[in-house]
């Protein structure tokens, strides 16, 4: 699971297990991008060092090595 924490100003985006929450690693936008699908067009979108983002599909369930046991 990811997710997104903003104080003071600051965001943190990190990946944490999905069953028991612990913190799995930390994460930046580039990471968690997804392009809208089909159907969206007259924008190119492109990640932080100007590659264009294909992925379209949401991120994979993860969990910690204890949890996934």
């Amino acid at each position: 699971m990811v997710m997104v924490h903003v104080e003071g100003g600051v965001q943190t985006v990190t990946e944490v297990c999905g069953d028991c929450k612990c913190h799995i690693r930390d994460l930046d936008v580039d990471d968690i991008l997804v392009h809208p699908g089909e159907g969206f067009s007259g924008y190119t979108l492109t990640n932080s060092q100007g590659v264009e983002i294909t992925n379209t599909e949401p991120r994979a369930e993860c969990y910690c090595e204890e949890c996934s046991n």
